[in-house]
């Protein structure tokens, strides 16, 4: 069970509701685990990071080449991570050390806090970037 919890009345009225069903689990004989964890990223936060992503794909070179939005994505979460001291990414050999593989950090399993930290951190790079942004685009 998955539940989203955005309130303390709506927090006690569900842990009201299933404390019978979790103590007729444990009574049973079987182990449960209850995770907490904060909310992920939203669908606007994901489409204004993305929709600023597109646009330093357009304006944006380095190593004096363009490159598509997937990649700029990966540079731009790799640098975000890299300055806010977020856990993640690592370059390591492939398995048969003939190449090396990304293993980076998924914007998809950003909590919203940390998507609004990215999004800030977009508009900065941004600015000092002389990336020029649409200010019609949705705010998180």
């Amino acid at each position: 069970m998955k539940f989203k919890l955005i309130s303390e009345p709506q927090a006690r009225a569900l842990m009201v509701r299933i404390w019978p069903k979790v103590l007729e689990a444990l009574n049973s004989g079987k182990e449960l685990t209850i995770e907490i964890i904060d909310a992920v990223r939203s669908n606007d936060q994901n489409k204004l990071y993305h929709a600023i992503i597109a646009e330093i794909a357009k304006q944006a070179k380095h190593l004096g080449a363009q490159w598509d939005e997937e990649s700029w994505k990966r540079f731009l979460i790799d640098q975000f991570a890299s300055e806010t001291g977020l856990a993640g990414g690592k370059v390591v050999p492939s398995l048969d050390s003939q190449r090396i593989v990304q293993l980076g950090i998924q914007s998809r399993k950003f909590t919203q806090q940390q998507a609004s930290q990215f999004v800030e951190w977009l508009y900065c790079w941004c600015a000092t970037n002389g990336i020029e942004l649409d200010d019609t685009k949705p705010q998180t």
